[in-house]
């Protein structure tokens, strides 16, 4: 794998909490309030007309009309010059307002001209930009003068809880609170991977109370009958089906998965295979459900031909033929549920499949009548 980069760890300046007048040892804070007159003189110039013909259009004398449209246009200069609008070292632009959230109390380190030898320069290469809500993890590179450093994860996480409090819990409360009085009533159930790079809530844009999530490697769903050991993942289909009623049992697999390549590994060097449950380790034992998607797929030709396929192109390659076969097989073991197989005769509960590449950014879901996987795409109805 290739080396990660190293997470800056958290100070008490990064974590202070908003309005707090702590600095960093020896460098200049950023102004959190600075005035630009052209961003204002634009701003007057765009808001006036627009103001002027919305009043006019709602009846307004054109006294009256020129008044409000001149009292907006300053109001919105002023705001919009005394924000502060400036190039994070996430590489995005963030409008900061009167104050600078506690987690960007960085000093912006690039200035004209060339950086000093030895410091921390951040460039959009070194960190996530995609989302508001990673501000807190920009990674940075070493100086070239500095010792490496292991990264600080528990500061890390803490500074993902930090920044949750102070802008997320806001927003979600009252909905939470809501939640909490009504108890949950989720209208599908997701089982995927534990892998990290799938975000369940980002990829289907759901919120508290929409997915209930069972997740673990190679989103497996162990049939009938495998053993006591295996009871967790059923007994969470069994709740969700039994006891919340969701309409919706979804199986996503996605790419570059471990658990398949762990399985690909496991089939071209079977000498583990005859090993005693007791001697396996518990990753072993657990893929062992994989198994019947190996043996499904080896039964499949060439690629991207025959039993599963991908409708927009052809399959890559043996890891992702798996991954594709593994999430049809899943759905098989869960109709071999009691409580499944009943609630789908009833017409109750819809099975899906679902890939996504991770690589793409894109999802596809499976057509069971076809055994094709089709993206996804805006505008486009899919049928299951």
């Amino acid at each position: 794998m290739p080396a990660q980069p190293t997470p800056a760890p958290l100070t008490p300046q990064d974590t202070a909490p908003q309005g707090s007048t702590a600095r960093p040892p020896r460098r200049r804070a950023l102004r959190a309030l600075r005035l630009d007159p052209s961003a204002s003189a634009l701003l007057f110039l765009f808001t006036v007309p627009l103001a002027l013909g919305i009043a006019l259009t709602a009846g307004a004398s054109l006294r009256e009309a020129f008044g409000t449209a001149f009292a907006v246009g300053v109001a919105a200069g002023l705001t919009g010059g005394s924000a502060v609008v400036r190039a994070t070292a996430y590489g995005v632009l963030r409008r900061a307002g009167n104050a600078l959230p506690a987690a960007d109390r960085r000093p912006l380190r690039l200035r004209r001209g060339a950086a000093r030898p030895g410091a921390t320069v951040h460039t959009r290469s070194d960190c996530r930009p995609w989302t508001p809500w990673r501000h807190h993890h920009c990674v940075r590179q070493q100086s070239a003068a500095g010792p490496d450093e292991a990264p600080d994860a528990p500061a890390q996480l803490l500074g993902g809880v930090i920044a949750f409090q102070r802008e997320t819990a806001p927003l979600v409360r009252e909905e939470l609170a809501r939640l909490a009085r009504e108890g949950q009533r989720p209208g599908q159930l997701f089982l995927t991977c534990a892998d990290s790079r799938l975000v369940t809530s980002m990829i289907t844009s759901s919120g508290p109370g929409d997915l209930f999530t069972v997740r673990n490697v190679g989103n497996l769903m162990p049939p009938p009958g495998s053993g006591t050991g295996c009871d967790s993942v059923a007994a969470a289909v069994e709740y969700a089906v039994e006891v919340l009623k969701v309409g919706s049992i979804t199986v996503c697999g996605h790419s570059g998965c471990g658990a398949m390549q762990a399985l690909l590994e496991m089939a071209a060097s079977p000498a583990g295979h005859g090993l005693a449950p007791a001697d396996q380790t518990p990753l072993s034992r657990w893929l062992r459900h994989g198994r019947p998607s190996l043996a499904r797929m080896q039964r499949i030709g060439h690629l991207g031909r025959g039993e599963v396929a991908l409708a927009e192109r052809p399959v890559a390659d043996d890891a992702e033929r798996l991954a594709l076969v593994n999430v049809m097989q899943q759905l098989d073991h869960l109709m071999a549920h009691a409580c499944v197989a009943r609630r789908v005769a009833e017409g109750a509960l819809q099975l899906q499949g679902m890939y996504f590449h991770v690589g793409e950014a894109q999802a596809y879901v499976l057509d069971r009548r076809s055994r094709t996987f089709t993206a996804v795409r805006p505008g486009v109805l899919h049928a299951a």
